[in-house]
């Protein structure tokens, strides 16, 4: 393996500090530009609302068990709204987790230019934990932190466990990522030469215990969950098939960041739909991650807690929840990680027997591969920004068309799906009515005890009681778009909700209200919908 500065860098020079400086500034101007056009989803928005609940920061803790993410993020939402009092709050923490990564990366890591920029400007880097203001990327910072400190503090001190704490606390999988670097520590330490001191094993107990307590207070807080009515959909129904091919192929349950996804789509035009090369196309899409690892074989303990990560991530795909990218993404910051701490120390040549050299050399290959493959996902998004896309979301126009309408000021918003108000607290502040759950609110909670079915009559309904209880005038938001010469049906919505139509009572609807916009739809979400003013 080529080790020269491209790759790897033994030491920071003035240049190499200067370059660190020009590649952070460079990643901040294009991350800043995707920030301008990126119009916030519910997700994003969600989270920030419910770290603004209740009246003190306990209140809110209360209100947060069971929403299915750990507190770090919601916590770091409300200290910095307490400092700047406006939901801005929800890009900048995002941004300014993203950002110190990117220092520590450029600053403390051993990576030449080719790796650090493959991090940088691949999707998970410049967009989904940097631009996408959601809680991954405190993921990404705690272990880029873990690379940075563990030479020095793995034999004393807490800071380690402290971080593992943070780790975590970031996300439901990360949880599992926490594990894994308590599984490398504990190996390290195991096999090393001469034998650790009884004091390293102590320091190691004292940190344990630290992700341990992390990694309850995560499960502590996610579970039971309140969204009883969210139904979690479970690649191929979870049989022993699954976990065959999971185990077997790791790459079709990482379709994405594994490179897979980018090289079906490259040859679909050549030979279409095609069941050979897909199987082929998984072979060589597992060989490469399973193998990005081989380039730590001088570290073994390394090795075995990328592998025991990578497995676990596939059984938790395969029976809990199938893996986005985002997720996906944290077990390749998982093993940039591990490769920091190890080629921190030396030049990433295995030394010593020639077939170990050679192996390491293909896997380090491996490594650099795996990391540029990134890079396209990064590019498409300064694409779709220079081609001024479709939005994320329709949630900023609305907001734009409220202001619009001055009228309509102290309106009261309803929608059908209900999720469709979520995202809109970013952008107005009115107040939003849950036709599911019968209440003013600004967080959906998908529960049994909610309506499963409405008719257009019912949301109708609900828009006059409003209006009558609050005098203020009323908007509603429609995913779906009204046809009077549609026939009856039934439209399935969310996870277990029903919205069902008739050429009557859209007739009613219709006549009741005035539609004033109709959105385009979003890029890659569903939310847009028509929007209408109940007259009468």
């Amino acid at each position: 393996m080529n080790t020269s500065g491209w790759v790897f860098s033994p030491a920071r020079s003035g240049a190499g500090k200067g370059f660190a400086v020009a590649t952070v500034a460079v990643w901040t101007l294009l991350v800043l530009a995707l920030m301008s056009r990126h119009v916030f989803w519910r997700d994003e928005v969600r989270a920030l609302s419910l770290a603004l609940q209740g009246e003190g920061m306990l209140a809110m803790l209360r209100g947060l068990q069971g929403e299915g993410h750990p507190v770090i993020w919601y916590l770091l939402l409300r200290a910095a709204h307490t400092v700047v009092a406006s939901p801005v709050v929800l890009p900048a923490v995002s941004f300014l987790v993203a950002l110190a990564s990117a220092c520590l990366l450029t600053r403390h890591s051993p990576f030449g230019w080719v790796l650090i920029a493959g991090v940088l400007l691949g999707q998970a880097g410049l967009y989904e934990y940097a631009v996408v203001a959601r809680n991954y990327g405190i993921g990404m910072l705690a272990m880029f932190a873990f690379a940075t400190l563990y030479r020095r503090y793995r034999d004393r001190g807490i800071a380690l466990g402290l971080l593992l704490l943070v780790l975590a606390n970031s996300s439901a999988h990360a949880v599992l990522l926490a594990g894994a670097f308590a599984l490398f520590w504990m190996l390290d330490l195991a096999w090393q030469r001469p034998p650790a001191p009884a004091r390293a094993w102590r320091n190691f107990a004292l940190n344990a215990a630290l992700a341990a307590l992390g990694a309850a207070l995560c499960v502590a807080t996610i579970y039971p969950p309140f969204n009883d009515a969210a139904q979690i959909a479970r690649p191929e129904g979870g049989t022993a098939a699954a976990m065959a091919k999971a185990l077997l192929l790791p790459s079709s349950s990482f379709g994405e960041v594994s490179g897979y996804r980018l090289f079906s789509d490259l040859l679909e035009p050549l030979s279409g739909e095609d069941q050979p090369r897909t199987l082929a196309l998984y072979i060589l899409t597992s060989v490469l991650m399973v193998g990005s690892a081989l380039g730590l074989v001088r570290r073994p303990a390394a090795l075995v807690a990328v592998w025991v990560a990578l497995f676990g991530f596939c059984v938790f795909f395969a029976f809990l929840y199938p893996g986005s990218y985002r997720h996906q993404a944290l077990w390749l910051m998982f093993l940039v990680s591990l490769y920091w701490i190890v080629w921190r120390e030396a030049a990433p040549s295995p030394g010593g027997f020639a077939l170990r050299r050679r192996v390491g050399e293909m896997g380090a290959a491996l490594f650099v591969a795996i990391v540029l493959l990134q890079v396209p996902g990064g590019l498409f998004k300064l694409a779709q920004l220079a081609q001024a896309d479709a939005p994320e979301s329709r949630s900023r126009d609305f907001g734009r068309l409220m202001a619009r309408h001055p009228e309509l000021r102290d309106a009261t918003i309803l929608g059908d799906p209900d999720y469709l108000v979520e995202p809109l607290a970013y952008y107005v502040a009115n107040r939003t009515y849950l036709m599911r759950e019968q209440r003013f609110g600004k967080v959906v909670v998908f529960t049994r005890r909610a309506r499963q079915s409405l008719t257009l009559d019912d949301i109708l309904a609900d828009a006059h009681r409003v209006r009558d209880s609050t005098g203020q005038p009323v908007v509603i938001l429609l995913a779906e778009r009204l046809d009077r010469s549609a026939p009856a049906r039934t439209i399935t919505e969310g996870y277990s909700w029903t919205l069902s139509t008739s050429p009557e009572q859209v007739e009613r609807f219709l006549a009741a209200t005035r539609r004033i916009e109709r959105f385009a739809p979003a890029c890659c979400s569903d939310e847009s919908f028509d929007v209408y003013v109940l007259d009468r």
